[in-house]
């Protein structure tokens, strides 16, 4: 998968975004797919703090030397998709059934398993390492 290269001014949204959601920069890194190292060295790293405020000012039309004023927050609407569940579920009125294998291994399965998918599960657990 290619990487994207992010400049001072993504980082700055961004760092932006994560401040106004509320989340932590761990949770926020990990719901946008993004390094938690990289992040926090834009954060916290002087020199690429330094390119964050020079372009925040950049885009404010300031003269360098000037202090940043706040700037109102910015929004984004995502798509929402609904997806209907692939298998319903309900209440199971059948206890499980469990599979003792060789080693102590076990599987167990509940109604309207797939026989196939647990013919191949039992095969390869009974087969032994790769």
């Amino acid at each position: 998968m290619a990487r994207h290269r992010r400049g001072a001014a993504e980082w700055a949204a961004l760092i932006d975004e994560w401040k106004q959601g509320g989340l932590d920069l761990p949770e926020f890194c990990r719901r946008r797919g993004l390094s938690r190292g990289t992040m926090q060295g834009w954060v916290y790293k002087t020199p690429l703090k330094r390119a964050i405020e020079a372009t925040r000012r950049q885009g404010s039309g300031k003269p360098a030397g000037t202090s940043p004023e706040a700037s109102p927050p910015s929004v984004a609407f995502l798509p929402v998709r609904f997806a209907e569940d692939v298998v319903p579920q309900r209440p199971c009125d059948h206890p499980a059934i469990e599979v003792i294998l060789g080693g102590g291994r076990r599987v167990a399965v509940g109604p309207g398993f797939d026989e196939e998918t647990l013919r191949r599960v039992v095969i390869a657990l009974e087969s032994g390492p790769c």
